[in-house]
């Protein structure tokens, strides 16, 4: 039997999102998750694999939230960087962003697009109103 983990896992991942989400996959290092989410290196390769692997489980915690009503900015804040930045470049990453645009904006482009007006106006220090 192994040890217990000395981290809650769903707290890593809504972490996660909220660091994507804030800052963007390509300017997250590994070392700036571990920083963030209090991971030490070895739990971090364990557990998640890589910073896609992480990303993407981020990203289905964030759909099966949506699935019950949880949709707040720091999910939708993901969603827009999944779009933008692994999307493009990752069919899997592709087809979970689009089923994350239907749970969280209802697959409405003119929602979508007033999150990224929101989100670029948004100052950086106020803290983010959940909806």
């Amino acid at each position: 039997m192994g040890r217990p983990r000395g981290f809650d896992e769903n707290q890593v991942l809504l972490g996660a999102a909220e660091l994507f989400g804030e800052r963007g996959f390509d300017a997250v290092s590994v070392d700036t998750v571990l920083a963030s989410l209090g991971l030490s290196r070895a739990s971090f390769y364990k557990i998640y694999g890589s910073k896609h692997r992480l990303f993407q489980m981020a990203l289905e915690n964030v759909c099966h939230r949506a699935e019950v009503g949880q949709v707040d900015d720091r999910a939708k804040d993901l969603v827009v960087v999944a779009l933008l930045e692994l999307a493009p470049i990752s069919r899997d990453h592709r087809d979970l962003a689009l089923r994350a645009v239907e749970l969280c904006f209802h697959s409405d482009a003119r929602c979508i697009g007033e999150h990224l007006v929101s989100r670029a106006v948004r100052p950086h220090d106020d803290p983010r109103p959940t909806r």
